[in-house]
């Protein structure tokens, strides 16, 4: 009997391999493909992808492969281990490293080849991470050179495999990546149906069915190596549907026995009961061994569990490939067919199968401490089938350490189920299980349930670990149960009895006799307590004081750093900045101490804020040494962090250009890694720039949405909107909304690191609106606090010196000495701290309001402060934020008369003429009407399979493309005048100066009025002379010994 060669398996696929075949040029082109392949068991899915890969690699192509296990057990992402396992080999582990770069230690937990495993923190956001810096690494192994993915028994995957391969499948960006699935579409779960159908959305959906009578007739002719009477052929058609697997098996059948081809479907069970009935019985010994094992053969495994020698393993493998049961894999043996080792293990009897999975088990764990290359997850399968005979410590034992893998896997759900199927199957046979075993099962459980989402399910098996724990009288366990419910997490500033309860049920037992729990759960109590309804708040102080006590004796850094830190969130209102800066300072030495660079790096923030509160520039050097450590770690959430801070820096010096563009790049990575507070950080931060850009209708569309935003902090949402309505001119607006911050009553009780900027947008209301009574309230509230500063978070947004606020209210009061002392003090606060905005603020206000400075009331003048412009006309003086409009308008009032060239106010060079259109209107209206017709010509191909003609018109459309990417701009018009460096400045340059004097408009009317009139922009600008009166203006940036300034 002749042997099975790749052409046979291929037999009647030539339309579907030349369809893949075009899926593959688009990827090894630098087009991200998704192939989905679905068929029965048998069909040739496997062929076919063994096919397109050998073309792949023909071509230059990576390629990688994985496949699902079909059984319960597989460790999380278990078919993509095996991927970049693949691709790691392939291209070496330090280039694999060089190319993930950051992403390398978060990687390495489910490709431990990377090196060692980042200490992340396990949450649903952790595990987006994962699938990001996968998709990363794919990409980045595409550019270098095509990637060919290939995913095979996806109906057995787990729902991280899953996810994972959607997430690359819909990555946004192009990549010369093929990605391809194959699954068996009459075995789906309902979970991985709907995912699969989601995917189908997306992605080109191959479907194979049986072969055609034709290609039988030629399949079987060429298994059996000689010619076929036809009429044999079409009865095995007719019996087989045309399924490969079966037409194989029966005309293999027919070709040893002579037998009839009539008794499909049973002649393909009798099929493959015959081929390994004729094996000997050690052959046979064997085969049973590896089905159970899974569907690569282990040699020294399969010898250890039979108690044989490898040699006799060889030997056993060596007839099964001969019999067609078994194919040779570059390491080793396989099952030649899935359909074969699901025949051989329907013929195991219960009992048999249960001796067999604990030799296995057996023979792996020795396998394991020999090489260390069994995942645990392998062990626990055995194990938990065999808990009827092996007994629980083991199937224990291996679960835990299953579940603690993909839980550092980020497959929480899969860590989940290991747990979940340990305790039915503990169920199911009866066997006694110790209350510790139970207890730490139900704690792990948890655990990932909560990580997976899970709350209600985690509380449940909390409830029934505590029990436990109680009943036993465990302290340990009861402490280790409570701190588990409250983190879980309740919503802010709402009840939270049961956790409260499960805190103060754990500290009774702990107190005395256990000081480190006792410490642990009296900082989580008064953490709880803080955050939740006002009415329990005040116990939270002491608590934390005695939290604090314990902590110190407890010769634990972690737990004195919890402690700490307790202390300082239940210190944390205005006016104990000097009390948070020694705490936050202990937290850095604890952490320092003790290696804890994640501690090192919250407490170095923390000190950064507190000093900052005190006014202190010596924050900048806390905040560079945190920044410096959070960079070195390298971690997506604490990039965030570190780019959420500078943005704040960049608004305290009032670079105002820089900070919305960082901003803007911290929350786009926020939201890609789903950080929960970024939205709160992007507004809080918003909020700065708005306030300082001064734009009316800004202004107004911000208070707005502070509304809508702070739903939570509903006082602190009104009170900036209140703000905000004043400084744009809306008081009906703030009358509405300070009426609102006094209706709901609270407001002077609640003093959170909000309170700041609640206090300072109240005030600009009561001053605009002239509310006396208001002013007066405020002021007393604040005048304590007059030699600190408001910072919004742990430095997330400066909120300006306490002392400028109150020094707004006493003037408005009529308290002029007094506020010129608190205006003055704020303006020494900000020179210390770089704030050159909030300077250029406050000086204004002392001209305006106290004549201090006050120009004559017929002078014209610029100068630049910092982040800021005074800006004086006839009189009249304002403070406007810093702008490019603003440096061209200082610029031309400087040279009156002269006529600058745009290009000089862009700080460009090139004054060349304009170059023409490079492909005239006509060519690209062609090119553009011939894409559409090739796209409908692609559509019928499509219909009728022409998949040849599918090739060229997919190589013309390339062509087509390109040219026009060559001669058109990102709209698809030609590339002309318009596009010229000199056209673009004018635009720019003419927008930038309208905008800047749109903005002066409020402010300075006269001002706007007089520079909308005498300013001309073009390809040059001028200011047009008016009479006599000269403007004095600060040398602006680029400036020329040539232009004549007065």
């Amino acid at each position: 009997m002749p042997g099975r060669s790749a052409i046979d398996e291929l037999v009647g696929r030539e339309q579907v391999l030349d369809r893949l075949g075009v899926l593959l040029t688009r990827a090894l082109n630098g087009q991200r493909v998704t192939v989905l392949v679905s068929g029965e068991a048998g069909i040739g899915k496997t062929s076919l992808l063994h096919a397109v890969a050998a073309e792949a690699t023909e071509q230059g192509a990576w390629t990688s492969w994985g496949t699902s296990m079909d059984t319960d057990g597989a460790p999380g992402h278990w078919p993509w281990t095996q991927v970049l396992n693949g691709l790691v080999r392939a291209i070496g582990a330090d280039e694999a490293r060089r190319l993930a770069d950051d992403d390398a230690p978060l990687l390495a937990s489910i490709v431990p080849s990377l090196g060692q495993v980042s200490p992340v923190e396990a949450t649903d956001r952790s595990r987006l991470l994962l699938l990001d810096a996968t998709t990363r690494f794919l990409d980045g192994l595409a550019r270098e050179r095509p990637l060919v993915v290939v995913l095979d028994d996806l109906q057995w995957a787990d729902e991280s495999s899953l996810a994972l391969f959607d997430f690359v499948a819909r990555a946004p960006h192009p990549s010369g990546i093929c990605l391809i699935g194959a699954y068996r579409h009459d075995e789906l779960n309902d979970s991985v149906r709907e995912r699969l159908s989601r995917l189908i959305t997306h992605s080109q959906h191959l479907h194979l069915k049986g072969l055609g009578a034709d290609a039988v007739h030629e399949l079987v002719e060429r298994l059996l190596g000689r010619r076929v009477d036809p009429s044999t052929t079409e009865a095995i058609h007719r019996r087989t549907g045309g399924h490969p697997f079966f037409v194989r098996e029966v005309a293999l059948l027919a070709h040893h026995d002579e037998g009839t081809v009539e008794r499909v479907p049973a002649a393909v069970r009798d099929a493959i009961e015959r081929r390994i009935g004729r094996l000997p019985d050690s052959t046979r010994d064997v085969l049973q061994v590896a089905a159970v094992t899974g569907n690569d053969l282990l040699a020294d495994v399969v010898a250890n569990a039979l108690g044989i020698s490898t040699l006799a393993v060889e030997a056993a493998a060596g007839d099964a490939i001969e019999s067609g049961v078994l194919a040779a894999t570059g390491s080793g043996w396989r099952f030649a067919h899935d359909l074969l080792r699901e025949g051989i293990l329907d013929r195991l009897d219960a009992h048999r199968r249960v001796v067999i999975h604990q030799a296995v088990g057996l023979a792996l764990e020795e396998r394991m401490a020999r090489a260390g290359d069994v995942a645990p997850a392998e062990l626990a399968r055995h194990f938990i089938a065999a808990i009827s005979c092996e007994g629980t410590h083991r199937a224990v034992r291996w679960t835990l350490a299953a579940a603690a893998a993909d839980c550092g896997a980020l497959a929480f759900s899969e860590a989940a189920a290991q747990l979940r199927r340990l305790r039915a199957a503990m169920a199911d046979s009866a066997v006694d299980v110790e209350d510790d075993q139970l207890f730490e099962i139900l704690v792990a459980e948890a655990d990932a349930l909560a990580r997976a989402g899970s709350i209600l399910d985690a509380r449940g098996l909390l409830r029934a670990a505590g029990d436990i724990a109680v009943r036993a009288g465990d302290i340990d366990g009861t402490a280790r149960v409570a701190l588990a419910v409250a983190q879980l997490g309740a919503r802010f500033a709402s009840r939270r009895d049961e956790i409260l309860g499960e805190l103060e049920r754990a500290l009774s037992v702990a107190t005395g006799a256990h000081p480190v729990r006792e410490a642990q759960l009296t900082a989580a109590l008064a953490r709880e307590l803080q955050h939740s309804v006002p009415e329990d708040r005040p116990r939270a102080g002491p608590l934390s004081e005695r939290a604090l006590e314990l902590g110190r004796r407890a010769d634990d850094a972690a737990t004195l750093a919890s402690c700490l830190l307790a202390r300082h969130d239940v210190l944390w209102t205005p006016g104990t900045e000097q009390d948070r800066a020694e705490i936050a300072r202990e937290i850095v030495a604890v952490a320092r101490s003790a290696g804890d660079d994640e501690r090192h790096a919250e407490g170095l923030l923390l000190l950064a804020n507190a000093l900052l509160e005190q006014g202190s520039p010596a924050f900048e050097a806390a905040l560079d040494a945190c920044l410096g450590i959070l960079d070195r770690l390298a971690q997506p959430r604490y990039r965030y962090l570190a780019e959420t801070r500078r943005a704040c820096v960049a608004l305290l010096h009032g670079r105002l250009d820089d900070a919305p563009v960082l901003i803007d790049k911290a929350a786009a990575l926020g939201s890609r890694i789903r950080e929960p507070d970024t939205s709160n950080v992007r507004m809080s931060q918003r909020l700065e720039v708005v306030r300082a850009g001064g734009q009316a209708d800004e202004l107004r569309a911000f208070a707005t949405q502070a509304v809508g935003h702070w739903t939570g902090a509903p006082i602190h949402a009104h009170a900036v909107a209140a703000g905000f309505c004043a400084r744009a001119g809306d008081l009906e607006g703030a009358r509405h909304h300070v009426a609102a911050v006094v209706d709901l009553g609270t407001w002077r009780a609640d003093r959170s690191y909000l309170w700041s900027v609640f206090m300072r947008e109240l005030a600009q209301a009561a001053v605009v609106l002239e509310d006396r009574d208001l002013c007066g309230q405020l002021l007393t509230d604040l005048k304590p606090l007059t030699g600190s500063c408001g910072v919004n978070g742990a430095v997330v947004a400066f909120a300006g010196s306490h002392a400028h606020t109150a020094g707004s209210l006493a003037a408005a009061l009529g308290q002029r000495e007094v506020a010129r002392r608190l205006l003055e003090r704020a303006g020494d606060t900000y020179e210390r701290l770089g704030a050159t905005g909030w300077l250029a603020e406050v000086r204004g206000e002392l001209a305006r309001t106290h004549g201090l400075g006050q120009a004559p009331s017929n002078s014209r003048s610029m100068h630049r402060l910092g982040g800021a412009w005074l800006m004086t006309f006839d009189g009249a003086s304002t403070t406007v934020p810093h702008s490019k409009g603003l440096a061209d308008i200082a610029r031309l009032l400087a040279a009156p008369g002269t006529d600058i060239h745009v290009l000089d106010l862009m700080a460009a060079a090139d004054r060349s003429g304009p170059p023409g259109s490079l492909t005239d209107r006509r060519a690209l209206e062609s090119y553009r009407q011939r894409l559409g017709e090739i796209d409908r010509e692609a559509e019928e191909s499509a219909r009728y399979h022409d998949d040849q003609r599918l090739v060229r018109l997919d190589a013309e459309r390339q062509a087509l493309l390109d040219e026009v990417r060559r001669a058109g701009d990102v709209r698809g018009r030609p590339r002309q005048f318009a596009n010229h460096p000199a056209e673009r400045a004018r635009k720019a340059v003419t927008a930038r100066i309208r905008d800047a004097i749109r903005r002066l408009e409020p402010l300075l009317p006269d001002l706007a009025s007089h520079l909308h009139q005498t300013i001309v922009t073009g390809t040059y600008c001028r200011y047009r002379e008016e009479g006599p009166r000269a403007w004095v203006v600060d040398k602006p940036p680029g400036a020329r010994p040539t232009d004549n300034a007065s």
